[in-house]
């Protein structure tokens, strides 16, 4: 018996409890593979949608969430980051014909579907909502944070459950494991114990070699992770992204120190947890380069990120147009300011990526430079794509204004960019077979692989 046999052998099925329509039942706004995948979620009850930015998230769990209220008659909750709830409501609801209540405590619940901020949460009874929606769900690959063990604990006893996100990397097993978790899939530990193994070297977990397959058919007995349409055996067209243009921006540092605390020579630390010091030393000369980009273009808008609050300062002091967002503001004012540059009304948005960086869609924007980089691969993509999306029509100008002495950063994130590509490549030839047989149900046999919503601790 190979382990394959002796996990099949293992293995329990259970018919997941979810809600089974037509195609023809839902909407006709969404395209036809969006429709596949709505109605493939709403089958299982409880699951994930892993989709790139812009593939319309938004609307698939808008339409999911109608659904599910239209078929129980009980209310479902959509769970937003900061500014996403406003767009939501506001923009693509109507698209759909739908009307979304913005909430933020419980006297402003309303039948139907309601939307609320994460940080909001406990402002509610969560326990009135037969359905929750988890919109921008990376939230949960925290393994141990305070934050994802209340969102689990607040929808413990939800009946229907959806998450929706960008497509994780392929090697942040944790993300995976913690949606399992959240979806009532199986236990994080669970999942540990079956198919990983704990490396004594490094103390990282790693997958076993003999369970990569088996491990995949099992996400994608839960989830559906899609970068374009013929993932799931749809056309293409429409999906292809604009051309991307990249440029590096290196600025000389001078390294003499005038203070002597280290003789003629600053000390350069640039460890994950030190850096930000030389990233301080080079702030003007980074802002001045900045500056000299959009000077290039000065009637184009501008996607700013940040890192630090200093830099947002300097900024300001040069670029008179400029708006920036920051931590310390009132929800009311970074809704306001996002809505602004959204329609043009402002020019130059300065923020962070933890504030903007996650769900936002700015795709009216075609320029989008950062002032530094941290080691975060995840901040840098989630950044960039909130303009390189599809539906963007232009072509993206993305700027990454470095000191000399911070080039160890950006190569960091160039080698965890070139590991995604090689690991999403390594992981398509696992999933794409199998998500096809998921979405077209092609066998009795794989139907009831697809239905698994539980295994056993068996190690």
């Amino acid at each position: 018996m190979n382990y394959s046999e002796f996990l099949n052998s293992k293995r329990k099925y259970k018919v997941a409890k979810g809600i089974d329509i037509d195609t023809k039942d839902i909407n006709d706004k969404l395209f036809e593979w969006q429709k596949e995948c709505v109605k493939w979620s709403l089958k299982k009850g409880k699951s994930a949608l892993f989709e790139a930015c812009g593939l319309g998230k938004t609307m698939q769990q808008l339409e999911w969430a109608y659904q599910v209220y239209k078929n129980t008659n009980q209310n479902v909750l959509i769970v937003a980051p900061l500014g996403v709830a406003i767009q939501t409501a506001k923009e693509e609801a109507p698209k759909l014909g739908y009307e979304v209540t913005i909430i933020r405590n419980n006297e402003d619940i309303r039948n139907g579907i309601n939307i609320i901020n994460y940080e909001m949460l406990e402002n509610i009874d969560t326990t009135q909502f037969i359905g929750v929606v988890l919109d921008e769900s990376s939230i949960l690959k925290n393994f141990t944070g305070k934050l994802r063990t209340k969102i689990t604990e607040h929808f413990k006893n939800t009946l229907y459950k959806l998450c929706c996100t960008a497509t994780p990397a392929p090697n942040d097993y944790m993300e995976l494991l913690n949606h399992a978790d959240f979806l009532d899939v199986m236990s994080s530990a669970q999942a540990l114990s079956i198919y990983f193994i704990n490396d004594m070297k490094t103390g990282q977990w790693r997958l076993k070699g003999h369970a990569t397959v088996d491990f995949w058919r099992w996400v994608s007995s839960w989830a559906l992770n899609i970068e374009t349409p013929s993932d799931i055996g749809f056309d293409d067209t429409g999906y292809i992204l604009p051309k991307l243009n990249e440029y590096e921006e290196i600025v000389d540092i001078d390294l003499i120190d005038n203070n002597f605390e280290h003789g003629l020579f600053r000390d350069i630390q640039m460890s994950a947890t030190s850096f930000y010091k030389e990233k301080k030393n080079t702030i003007k000369d980074r802002v001045k380069r900045v500056k000299e980009i959009i000077d290039l273009h000065p009637k184009e808008q501008y996607l700013i990120w940040v890192d630090m609050n200093e830099e947002a300062d300097e900024l300001k002091k040069i670029l008179a147009t400029a708006i920036e967002v920051r931590g310390t503001d009132k929800n009311e004012f970074k809704e306001e300011a996002s809505q602004k540059f959204k329609s043009g009304e402002i020019q130059i948005l300065i923020s962070k990526p933890k504030i903007f960086g996650y769900g936002m869609n700015f795709q009216n924007c075609h320029n989008v430079i950062f002032c530094g980089l941290t080691y975060s691969y995840e901040n840098y993509y989630q950044a960039l794509r909130r303009l390189y999306r599809f539906g963007q029509t232009k072509e993206v100008n993305s700027y990454i204004v470095l000191g000399s002495t911070e080039k160890v950063i950006l190569e960091t994130i160039r080698r965890k960019e070139e590991q995604q590509r090689q690991m999403k490549n390594s992981m398509d030839l696992s999933v794409k077979d199998i998500q096809l047989l998921e979405i077209t149900g092609a066998s009795k046999h794989e139907e009831s692989m697809s239905n698994m919503i539980e295994l056993p601790n068996w190690l």
